[in-house]
């Protein structure tokens, strides 16, 4: 592999990105590494060479030329699974005096990013230049694939943000990857866009070529942790700025599990230990506005989550965390005609439309407390004309209460068949509205939703509360193992069609502000 250099001089930055099989990402990705997106670029000199390992068909440079002017395509001779030896044979014969690498050539850049690189490295040249790395999609790919995420989903949402005139749309329709979980001011497992001094690289001896899984397993994470330790523990870190993975059937991105371990064993072959995330201390160089601050930040509660997603929707709330303790604080709080009501306001307002529109013949609540819930949903339907509506709740210790449509029963949600009023359920006229609400755990709730499901039918609805648990801090939520979440996905998983997630209601006030996140279900 030879790369022609038609101006031996020499250019103040390298880039390589290497592609295999990208005919749809590739071209976005070249885009963004263009001057003509690029800013704050004028007068550098740079260059782009596509190091095509292997792709079929090969990669067409003449096609490149008229989204990237004067890029450049060298394939190896010899191609390999994994693309360390050609990168490194690549970057010994390039003219930058800084080197970048994309590893992987499905990463849409974000149109500061080079102007910041060369900002830090006019700077202090003895230090790796890193940034974070997010998958375009509302989930991270590892899952969203499995979800039904892929090209075509990837497309529309890269059409509705019209990203070429302004790349920092892209933090609209993205998540952190898992290696860049921690944000901003975290530490990091690998950067997709890196960036170091041509004297660092050889320093290093470039890309570990012992590294042999497919698309080279471990290897960017391995050379991210050796440049972090040759820049005496304080890399550069770009705020601001980032990139974005594109869904194209990477090895590691959207591999499988059992993929994914067997380059981690690679990586402790080679180094005899496991591979543990590098801790340093950053230097910073960039701007984060509010949006991006948002889109960089990761809550602590993230890494306890379990059930991440389910038809294409995160569970997750879209507000702060803090704001979420506060709203939490005062539901705790509330209560209606002196008793304990603990909802929150956005579900008041919720459960009063989704009155309206089910216009249930029989509400029952499976978790009662001392029973304003039920008082509170008695008297909504008396506002709402539904005067005969009759009130179920289902308790481990019921309240007493003597209030008109309202019956209270006990009941353990862990064994509905046989602790459940099975008599008063089955006379109980429909359309039904069944609110879960009851022990929070994985496993309660997924019998209570079993237990319902064969009795439901068309018209009725049920709300499985309490997923927003997973948006909390603390032991006291901890515990629960984000259970509600979980059930809601095991059972949607393998119900079909039988029931829908009604978005509207979830959606109402922005995404998932609800504490039954993707959980106001429709039964069809």
């Amino acid at each position: 592999m030879t790369l022609d250099m038609p101006d031996k001089d020499a250019v103040d930055l390298s880039i390589i990105v290497c592609a295999f099989n990208m005919g749809r990402e590739l071209p976005r990705t070249l885009y963004s590494l263009s001057p003509a997106y690029q800013r704050h670029v004028d007068g550098l000199a740079y260059e782009v060479i596509v190091l095509d390992n292997g792709s079929t068909p090969a990669v067409d440079e003449r096609a490149l030329q008229d989204i990237f002017p004067g890029v450049r395509v060298v394939r190896p001779d010899v191609i390999s699974i994994s693309p360390a030896a050609a990168i490194n044979a690549l970057a010994d014969q390039l003219r930058g005096r800084l080197i970048g690498l994309w590893i992987d050539g499905a990463r849409i850049a974000t149109p500061g990013i080079i102007h910041h690189a060369m900002e830090a490295w006019r700077t202090d040249p003895a230090k790796v230049i890193g940034t974070l790395a997010f998958h375009l999609g509302r989930d991270v790919q590892m899952r969203s694939v499995f979800e039904g995420y892929d090209a075509a989903a990837e497309d529309a949402l890269l059409h509705s943000i019209n990203w070429r005139q302004d790349g920092y749309r892209l933090f609209d329709i993205s998540v952190l990857a898992g290696s860049s979980a921690n944000g901003w001011f975290g530490c990091i497992s690998e950067s997709n866009g890196l960036f170091l001094d041509r004297a660092l690289w050889q320093e290093l001896g470039g890309l570990d070529q012992r590294f042999a899984c497919l698309g080279g397993g471990f290897v960017n994470l391995d050379f991210w942790e050796r440049a972090i330790q040759a820049s005496g523990g304080s890399p550069w870190m770009i705020l601001g700025e980032g990139t974005f993975h594109q869904v194209h059937g990477g090895a590691a991105t959207n591999g499988t599990a059992d993929d994914r371990t067997v380059m981690r064993d690679e990586y402790t072959a080679l180094h005899g230990r496991p591979f543990v995330r590098p801790s340093y201390s950053a230097r910073y160089v960039g701007a984060l506005d509010a949006k991006r601050f948002k889109a960089g930040h990761s809550e602590p509660v993230e890494k306890y989550r379990k059930a991440h997603m389910v038809r294409g929707r995160q569970f997750r709330m879209d507000l702060p965390q803090a704001t979420i303790a506060g709203i939490q604080k005062g539901t705790l709080r509330t209560r209606y005609k002196g008793l304990r009501l603990a909802k929150n306001p956005f579900d008041l307002a919720l459960y009063a439309n989704a009155l309206g529109s089910v216009r249930p013949a029989t509400i029952i609540e499976v978790g009662t407390s001392e029973g304003g819930s039920a008082v509170w949903l008695a008297d909504q339907c008396l506002a709402l004309g539904l005067d005969d509506t009759q009130i179920l709740t289902i308790d481990i210790t019921p309240p007493l209460l003597d209030v008109p449509n309202i019956t209270c029963f006990p009941g353990d949600a862990y064994a509905p068949e046989t602790t459940f009023p099975l008599t008063a359920i089955a006379d109980a006229p429909h359309p039904w509205l069944v609110i879960e609400d009851s022990a929070h755990t994985l496993e309660a709730t997924l019998r209570v939703l079993d237990f319902f499901d064969a009795r439901l039918i068309t018209g009725d609805m049920i709300v499985v509360e309490d997923g927003v648990v997973a948006d909390m801090d603390g032991d006291q939520y901890r515990q629960f193992k984000d259970g509600p979440n979980r059930a809601v996905a095991a059972f949607l998983g393998r119900v079909g069609d039988r029931y829908s997630i009604d978005t509207a209601l979830c959606d109402f006030y922005g995404h998932n502000l609800t504490y039954a996140p993707n959980a106001w279900l429709h039964r069809t």
